[in-house]
């Protein structure tokens, strides 16, 4: 019985094997993309609007086409010449004469065409970072207080053309779910300029402050009207007010009535026709007000005498 099991088994792998034979000995089409990798040794650095990825259509037999889904990855690699200028290649020609490829496989599509590069003076600079993060709490939490990364700006390298324009790096997307605790994560800075950008840091450290939500009543908040000219003076009915302000627990406590600033602006007044206003609020970053009581605020133009 065991040997009839061998039997079976070997003539199953047999199958299997002429049968991937006669699969690979046919002839396919196959869409990739290769990462396009620019050098250019320094002082000089690329510049222009270099794609991240080339589209191409490659045609052959199986066998010669496992190359491309093995762990040795295609790319297109080129190296720029050590002077400033512009230098544009055929793609479909570089493509056939670098990467290696079989004799038996056929490139029938590319997209570019062709790729224009241009060298510039390498310079560096620091920039800032600014997280692409998502943080749904847990029911009942909240973040409090704005993310904050760690370091919050990093060191740069290119041409001087580009990192005059840049300002600003964002990290890779992140979605973190059912938070109710702080978090402190490694997060991976956006690598979208990566073939013309040389970053000295590839990893930041994420830190959100996650707390239990509540509730704060403040009372006598007073209200401030801005921009008055100095030949008037405005009444305001009343002239304080009392806000519910919704927060972390912590944070809640350690607020006081100099956190919250209410205020209505004269020009505001100018152009109102009601006669009364509601007052704006500039609140601690993660504050939400509930309720204000009273919501509207009368008022009385005076000249000052």
């Amino acid at each position: 019985m065991q040997k009839r099991i061998y039997i079976v088994l070997l003539t199953f792998f047999i199958s299997v094997i002429l049968w991937l034979s006669l699969m690979l000995n046919q002839e396919y089409e196959i869409d990739t993309h290769l990462p396009v990798k620019v050098f250019v040794n320094k002082p000089l650095a690329v510049s222009g609007n270099i794609p991240s990825f080339i589209e191409v259509k490659l045609r052959g037999k199986g066998w010669d086409l496992m190359r491309v889904f093995t762990p040795f990855k295609l790319e297109y690699s080129y190296t720029l010449p050590d002077r400033k200028g512009e230098f544009s290649v055929n793609t479909r020609d570089y493509l056939s004469s670098s990467l290696g490829l079989s004799q038996k496989l056929t490139i029938t599509y590319v997209y570019p065409e062709s790729i224009t590069f241009r060298t510039e003076n390498y310079e560096e600079k620091y920039v800032k970072l600014v997280p692409r993060v998502t943080i749904n709490c847990f029911d009942g939490y909240q973040v409090v207080g704005n993310l904050k990364l760690e370091p919050d700006s990093i060191k740069v390298g290119g041409a001087v053309d580009i990192l005059r324009r840049l300002d600003t790096l964002y990290t890779k997307q992140y979605t973190f779910n059912n938070i109710k605790a702080p978090v402190f994560r490694k997060i991976e800075i956006s690598d979208t300029l990566g073939n013309i950008i040389l970053k000295f840091l590839d990893a930041v450290t994420l830190y959100a402050n996650v707390e239990l939500t509540a509730e704060k009543e403040f009372n006598n908040i007073t209200v401030s009207v801005l921009n008055i000219p100095p030949d008037k003076d405005v009444l305001l009915i009343p002239q304080v007010l009392t806000v519910q302000l919704k927060g972390g627990v912590n944070q809640l406590a350690s607020l006081d009535n100099r956190s919250l600033i209410a205020s209505i602006d004269y020009r505001d007044v100018m152009a109102d026709t009601t006669g009364a206003l509601k007052p704006n609020f500039k609140l601690p970053e993660g504050c939400v007000i509930t309720k204000v009581s009273p919501e509207s605020i009368q008022y009385v133009i005076k000249k000052r005498s």
